[in-house]
């Protein structure tokens, strides 16, 4: 047998075993919460800003209204990280409700979505919700197995078709990858980007994922030759995307369209929330950072100029899906308590809308179409 084949099968086999083994110290509560998260930060890019406080109450005045919180408890940080520098919530007001008749929410599935299926569409039940109250909501399915280039080009087509017209706030929301791929839209398809008012990621490798490091040559001698029926090859360059050296590049050489706002969703959790499909890659996160979810470290999660909403305890399928109704030994989870994504998913959604409107007033933000010379 050919020397390069042995080695690369020693590879792959190395690579299962860490998987499978990861035996590392599991972090305590105490000490995920010992220091804030530096996040990740590219020079020029805009400074960070600080929205978990604002966005905490109003995910709190949430649950109390959907009755999943009762009584006087109002921090929910069983279900939100809180950290020593999150700011009170001392004067900061209720949010004003969304006119789900004017806003065009576009949901940007993550990698290998197309494999999994329906289960794997990120807030699938509070998208059908807001769409009932005449949102216009719409998940976008972009290829499961392709680069984010690739990707971009499917998310303009759907834009393109979507007659958006000046009256709507537009917000395209990106789960996992999806949110790389939206970024390359911005980038790459500057006219339709446009017509974008914000964009949200959601557990997003917005730096990459030291777990693409690893698994570039497992995918290119064994994952990528596999068949699956319900998700094409696509370019084959899901890996690549996801390098960390490859996404780190891209943002520097990259500048954001400044018109566009910005908001950033990370997640990290302990095992008891970890389903039996990620333990393996969250064991071997942590020997990185422990503040994982299984896939992205939380430090590498944060679109850079980025408004932060918060971090959401929980593993990385359990922040957006529902994978676990489907796939029930994969998606198992010592704590069987799913987390409350509709009621993440509408405070999103109040959230940055709100934002927009304190920004922008009634007329809208004025940036919008200009930046495409329209």
């Amino acid at each position: 047998m050919d020397p390069a084949v042995i080695r690369n099968m020693r590879s792959v086999l190395a690579f299962a075993v860490i998987l499978l083994c990861g035996c590392a110290t599991l972090p305590t509560t105490r000490s995920l919460l010992d220091e804030p998260i530096q996040v990740r930060v590219i020079d020029g890019a805009p400074a960070m800003q600080d929205g978990r406080t604002g966005f905490r109450k109003a995910f709190c005045a949430g649950m109390h209204s959907d009755g999943l919180v009762t009584g006087e408890d109002m921090s929910c940080d069983r279900w939100l990280w809180r950290f020593a520098d999150e700011a009170e919530a001392t004067g900061v007001g209720p949010l004003p409700a969304p006119q789900p008749e004017k806003l065009a929410i576009f949901l940007v599935t993550g990698a290998f979505s197309e494999c999994v299926g329906e289960e794997a569409r990120p807030f699938s039940a509070g998208a059908e919700n807001l769409r009932s109250k005449g949102a216009r909501v719409e998940t976008i399915v972009v290829s499961g197995r392709s680069g984010s280039d690739h990707n971009a080009q499917q998310i303009a087509d759907v834009l393109e078709n979507a007659r958006l017209h000046g009256g709507e706030t537009t917000i395209l929301i990106g789960f996992s990858k999806g949110a790389l791929d939206i970024l390359h839209f911005l980038v790459n398809f500057p006219e339709r980007a446009g017509q974008v008012d914000a964009v949200v990621s959601i557990a997003s490798p917005i730096f990459g994922s030291q777990l693409a490091d690893m698994a570039d040559l497992v995918y290119s001698n064994l994952l990528a030759r596999l068949p699956y029926p319900t998700c094409p090859p696509g370019d084959g360059n899901i890996i690549r995307s996801l390098r960390t050296d490859m996404a780190t590049q891209w943002l520097a050489e990259n500048s954001l369209p400044g018109h566009v706002r910005y908001y950033s969703l990370a997640s990290f959790t302990t095992r008891e929330h970890v389903a039996r499909g990620l333990v393996s890659s969250w064991r071997l996160l942590n020997r990185i950072d422990p503040r994982n979810d299984g896939q992205v470290i939380a430090a590498d999660a944060v679109i850079p100029g980025a408004t932060l909403l918060g971090y959401t305890n929980a593993d990385h399928w359990g922040t957006a899906t529902t994978i676990e109704s489907v796939h029930i030994y994969l998606g198992a989870r010592p704590d069987p308590a799913p987390f409350p994504l509709e009621t993440l998913f509408a405070t999103i959604v109040q959230f940055v809308s709100a934002d927009l409107a304190l920004r922008y007033g009634s007329t809208g933000n004025p940036a919008r179409d200009m930046s495409a010379g329209n």
